[in-house]
């Protein structure tokens, strides 16, 4: 697991040679999904494009283990507070997994075409404002590696938008016992159309 802390720009310079050596090449057409997630995306994420996720960031780590698994370098910008643990419950291999906790809005179009050139998927916090500009820029950027972008928020011309609730915890009675699992409700809203599943949500035992 690499975790930026130096000077953002250097940082990702390095993490970029550091991929482009382990010779990390993103899928063309689209990026593999964790297997309980094949029936919303029978064809994987698409490639090239962004879809803006809301709710439960066990959402968030789903969509991470399917490149993961598939042996994919990753990517997760501006989320200080990551799960580490509960990503690897999912099954993320952290030692594919590039961390950007911290970022300056000026940098984040840049860092992000950067990362997109050599990981499957990138999950991101969004700057408060972003140009529509630098959102046809990165677009471009996207479409060129076969990247996919999955932003956490709002985001112009996404893909999808995409939603994870909790709607049930296992385990806990009445304030006792100990949490055995829980329910993760995975929502894709595409052309004013809404399908879900139900995941089971990795726990420690």
């Amino acid at each position: 697991m690499e975790r930026m802390t130096a000077p953002t720009a250097t940082r990702v310079a390095e993490l970029h040679d550091l991929l482009q050596r382990h010779e990390q090449t993103p899928a063309a057409d689209s990026v593999p999904v964790h297997p309980a997630l094949t029936e919303l995306f029978p064809r994987g994420l698409r490639g090239g494009a962004v879809y803006a996720l809301h709710g439960s960031m066990s959402a968030a780590l789903a969509l991470l283990a399917g490149p993961s698994l598939a042996g994919s370098w990753c990517g997760v910008v501006g989320l200080p507070d990551l799960g580490v643990e509960a990503a690897a419950e999912w099954g993320v291999r952290l030692d594919r997994l590039a961390l950007v906790p911290q970022i300056s809005p000026a940098d984040w179009t840049s860092v992000i075409a950067s990362l997109v050139e050599v990981t499957a998927l990138v999950v991101a916090t969004p700057p408060e404002h972003i140009s529509p500009g630098e959102v046809s820029r990165l677009l471009a950027r996207l479409r060129t590696s076969g990247s996919t972008l999955v932003v956490l928020g709002d985001w112009p011309r996404a893909a999808a938008a995409l939603t994870g609730r909790i709607v049930r915890w296992a385990g806990l009675h009445a304030g006792h016992g100990h949490l055995s699992g829980g329910t993760l409700r995975f929502e894709v809203t595409e052309r004013h159309r809404t399908r879900h599943v139900d995941l089971a949500i990795p726990v420690r035992p």
